[in-house]
């Protein structure tokens, strides 16, 4: 009875977590991604093809939203993926806030500050169960699509609260944009050394970025 009593209690003492909406804030229009509350409009190219979107909490403490669009090649493989997520920390974790200035490059795109990370990546191997990544995987492979065992990707992040550029926020809007490692003709293991990008990694990178950049337009009004 009195460990009853005492859960009953803790139950009491913590504030209930509002449920997040199942239905994603942005819609998908053509081959943009508009956010109306944010004042957000994610372009990509006219051959991406959207597959998909979902709304879902992350790791009990964000409220995250995915929109995946695939560009193919000949032969109807994945040859680039844009992955579109906004992200926001819950009103019950008020302690939590990115931090995209520490290993990050900044750059301007669309006269935003933004945060760049690249490299090559394998996709094999365990997911954290209800990641994001899980979420972006499974619209992927519900369409039909095999995703390569290997990728090179761009991550660019803008922090939506962050007008002076610090790189810290409690909301984000991030694009990571995707591509076949094998179209770059290299390997995994030839690219990487104990899982880090080697000095092989550079000659490609910045090809990749310029790409990843002409690639993705982000309109804030």
């Amino acid at each position: 009875m009195r460990i009853a009593l005492l859960a009953a209690l803790s139950a009491l003492a913590l504030p209930a977590m509002a449920a997040v909406p199942s239905t994603p804030a942005a819609k998908v229009e053509a081959h943009s991604v508009v956010h109306p509350g944010e004042g957000v409009t994610v372009r990509l190219p006219a051959t991406a093809k959207h597959l998909g979107s979902e709304r879902f909490t992350l790791y009990e403490v964000a409220d995250a939203e995915v929109h995946v669009f695939v560009e193919e090649d000949a032969e109807k493989k994945i040859a680039r993926v844009y992955w579109v997520q906004f992200e926001s920390y819950l009103p019950e974790k008020p302690e939590l806030s990115y931090n995209y200035a520490d290993g990050n490059r900044p750059i301007e795109l669309g006269g935003v500050r933004t945060w760049l990370r690249s490299n090559p990546v394998p996709t094999t191997g365990p997911m954290r169960a209800g990641s994001d990544r899980e979420h972006v995987f499974n619209i992927l492979s519900r369409a039909g699509y095999a995703i390569p065992p290997a990728v090179m990707n761009v991550r660019l992040v803008q922090i939506l609260d962050d007008p002076t550029g610090t790189g810290k926020g409690r909301r984000e809007l991030m694009v990571i944009y995707s591509e076949d490692l094998a179209l770059s003709g290299k390997t995994l293991a030839e690219l990487t050394t104990d899982g880090k990008p080697n000095a092989q990694w550079p000659a490609i990178e910045q090809g990749l970025i310029d790409r990843a950049t002409k690639a993705v337009r982000i309109e804030r009004r």
